[in-house]
């Protein structure tokens, strides 16, 4: 609220009255016009950081519930609609001076401003939720490595096997039947991660020539325009002998690629014992088991007797959900009532799940509220969290987070929006 007030005697308020009134007016009519601009910077970063927030705390509920074997549950907020509303009113008066003879002239204006919202909520339900959530990821996001994320973190996270080393592929599922583990596994993307951050590997792009070609084709077959049109479609003819020439098709393809004088290092030469590689290569392709058109329990059997092709069998979202859920400390009251479900490990004792998780993604749980937490969430009676210095924790959220929403831009269905007026 803003009020504007003036007082003038009657010796002067004969040539002050008129501009009196018009500073008044003036008064009111120019402040809305810095509401604008000043709304903005008093809201947009308090929407931008609660937005955010509670993003995380969703992520961090559903983990929790998949640990519980409970069903995961996402509303999106796609719209913030933010109305600014204000109300005026000037006064001018005039009147006796108590304090001696005389007229005094009164000015007054107030100003009201209200935030009035309005949240729309998208729940995900039905086929966008079901595509979104069980769609194995494709290789081609493994390049988001090069996008800043750890390579390391997010082999552990996203990949399920590679070339048959498994990732503790038990963990994906909701209720392990047996322990799992992946030693070999994190052995094998930790000597990868060193290798990359000393500058001796890159993830790359290049156009490859497809190991599959056509039968030969007779030279004098092949005319000016069946190159141009191969060249079009990214295929290409390559002569055999005198006579003959095949086709074949040339493909972006993302390779890991080695430095001349690192691809016999000692680091590289385990690198490729653990994981089934030909060593002293400095090219070595990445692709997924499973292709774009093909179900997720049509595998292609890698078969590589050149032992230059990475082959990685990649998660889900659920299953990467899964996954995490596995470093939920779950409350000793809910393994002992079986609330949680557990796993036994063969001697009468419970498997303890954290260890395929440790130093990826932990989260705590106490009876009260934590102080120090990043992002908290309370749970069939208990406080579950990620400390504030648990980075690694912290950046597994943000990497769900965007790999959620690169699965949904795939196709993403309009749902029913529930619109909620907050107002004051």
């Amino acid at each position: 609220m803003a009020t504007f007030w003036s007082e003038s005697r009657r010796g002067r308020s004969g040539g002050l009255e008129g501009l009196l009134l018009i500073m008044l007016i003036v008064g009111c009519c120019t402040l809305p016009g810095c509401l604008g601009p000043t709304a903005v910077s008093l809201t947009r970063t308090k929407y931008n950081e609660v937005y955010r927030s509670t993003n995380d705390e969703q992520l961090l509920l559903n983990i929790v519930r998949l640990r519980y074997a409970d069903s995961p549950i996402f509303i999106d907020l796609p719209n913030i609609t933010s109305q600014f509303e204000m109300t005026g009113r000037g006064l001018y008066s005039r009147g006796f001076d108590g304090a001696g003879p005389g007229f005094t002239n009164l000015g007054a204006g107030e100003l009201f401003v209200r935030d009035a919202p309005t949240l729309s909520y998208h729940p995900r339900s039905g086929q966008e939720i079901a595509k979104a959530l069980l769609t194995p990821l494709s290789a081609e996001l493994f390049s988001m490595v090069n996008a800043g994320a750890n390579i390391e973190q997010f082999m552990l996270l996203a990949v399920n096997e590679v070339n048959d080393v498994r990732n503790a592929t038990r963990a994906i599922s909701m209720i392990p039947s047996a322990p799992d583990d992946n030693l070999e596994f994190r052995r094998g993307i930790q000597l990868l991660s060193s290798l990359e951050q000393r500058g001796a590997v890159e993830l790359t792009v290049r156009k490859l020539e497809d190991d599959d070609a056509s039968d030969p084709i007779p030279i004098s077959q092949v005319k000016g325009t069946d190159l141009v049109t191969a060249t079009k479609e990214n295929y290409f003819f390559r002569k055999t002998d005198a006579d003959e020439m095949t086709v074949r098709k040339q493909e972006r393809t993302l390779v890991l690629r080695v430095r001349d004088e690192d691809r016999d290092s000692p680091e590289m030469r385990e690198l490729t014992q653990i994981f089934r590689l030909s060593p002293g290569k400095t090219i070595y392709k990445i692709k997924s088991e499973l292709t774009g058109e093909q179900t997720r329990n049509s595998v292609v059997q890698p078969d590589d007797p050149d032992g230059d092709t990475i082959y990685l069998n990649m998660r889900s979202i659920l299953q990467m959900f899964a996954f995490v859920s596995k470093g939920v400390c779950v409350p000793p009251e809910h393994v002992l009532s079986g609330v949680a479900p557990m796993t036994s490990d063969g001697m009468g004792q419970m498997f303890d799940w954290t260890h395929v998780t440790e130093g990826l993604f932990c989260v705590q749980s106490s009876k009260k509220k934590p102080r120090c937490a990043e992002v908290a969430v309370k749970y069939r009676g208990y406080w579950f969290y990620i400390a504030a210095d648990d980075v690694n924790s912290r950046a597994i959220l943000a990497v769900l987070e965007m790999l959620f929403a690169v699965q949904e831009s795939e196709g993403r269905l309009q749902g029913p929006l529930l619109t909620l007026p907050l107002g004051g």
